[in-house]
């Protein structure tokens, strides 16, 4: 079975927002190619699918290319890309399919439907395999700088290029509440800010750095032995047993962004939602310093109870040193 049912969808990092010009996945067999969703601003986050058209026949085969040309706003740049794809990956990835704890309500083998093309400042270039609870990066490359003509991107004769880009940046900047920035006094701050951190290079390639660590709890009994959702920085994501099975506890991964457990309270009838957000230098600065030389690593979930109630706290710790992850967001629902 080489044909499968699958589409494309389109991503870029959040606070960097990006436009693919045109873009196709090449099928393996060069019977034809699925476009890759295009002419649109995208800034929802990294590994994060857009959009979800419906083209063609619903079983058509796997792709080995990807052709790709974008702009990033920030960078006042284009770039295009030419890149083989690693297809004997991905057919048998499709082909072998994966365990959803969240496909219905014992879970359930399935596979991936859809392939998300991602585009960030500096000319990275993403692409995963998309199913029901679980995203899978397969490939990273380089897309090369190019001039192309403007009207590429619009045909606003009214407006100059600079003009375009700046006011395109500023309206896809997020306020700290999440919302869309609506005060207009708001706006020359928040673009000040973005243009003096300047373009991260690099930083997606960073994000594909992996660690030997496992999830370990402490003081906490959470529902199936199950992290039902984590999110990793490279734009993964996935769920973890935990404590791991063997085969998995082998294996490497990369820094987590978000998590989500139902927590069991000992002698309490509901058990209780926590969702972890983690900052990213803190995070970043931890492994690095613990995660040297392959060290095995435990992130640790401690939960202490006390005349007040509860204290949570995480941890990454190595065999001779625990850093406390003091910056993480803990919500309890």
């Amino acid at each position: 079975m080489d044909k499968f049912d699958w589409k494309a969808r389109e991503s870029a990092p959040q606070h960097y927002v990006m436009r693919i010009i045109g873009g196709s996945l090449g099928y393996h067999d060069n019977s034809g190619s699925l476009y890759v969703p295009d002419k649109s601003d995208i800034d929802l986050g990294w590994g994060r699918g857009i959009s979800s058209h419906i083209v063609g026949a619903n079983l058509k085969p796997l792709p080995s290319r990807l052709n790709i040309t974008f702009f990033s706003y920030i960078e006042n740049q284009f770039y295009e890309g030419r890149f083989d794809l690693p297809y004997d990956k991905i057919l048998k990835m499709f082909q072998d399919g994966y365990f959803s704890p969240g496909k219905g309500k014992e879970g359930a083998h399935t596979t991936y439907d859809a392939i998300v093309v991602g585009v960030a400042p500096g000319g990275a270039v993403a692409v995963w395999l998309e199913g029901n609870g679980k995203t899978t990066e397969v490939f990273f490359g380089q897309a090369q700088k190019v001039e192309k003509d403007w009207s590429s991107m619009t045909n606003n004769t009214t407006m100059s290029r600079e003009e375009y880009v700046r006011d395109s940046i500023v309206y896809s900047l997020l306020s700290p509440d999440g919302t869309r920035i609506e005060d207009p006094k708001k706006k020359p701050e928040a673009l000040a800010a973005l243009l003096k951190k300047g373009v991260p290079l690099g930083l997606w390639s960073r994000y594909r750095t992996q660690y030997a660590w496992q999830p370990l709890l402490t003081g906490m009994k959470i529902r199936g032995d199950l992290i039902n959702h984590i999110m990793y920085f490279n734009g993964e994501h996935d769920y973890l047993p935990c404590p791991l099975p063997p085969a998995l506890a082998a294996s490497t991964r990369p820094v987590p962004k978000e998590m989500n457990f139902a927590w069991m309270p000992e002698g309490v009838a509901h058990t209780r939602l926590m969702e972890l957000a983690f900052d990213e230098a803190e995070i970043f600065a931890a492994f690095n310093k613990l995660g040297s030389n392959h060290q095995p690593l435990q992130l640790e979930m401690r939960m202490i109870k006390n005349a007040q109630g509860h204290d949570f706290t995480v941890w990454l710790r190595n065999a001779q040193e625990a850093i406390e992850l003091k910056l993480t967001q803990v919500t309890v629902y």
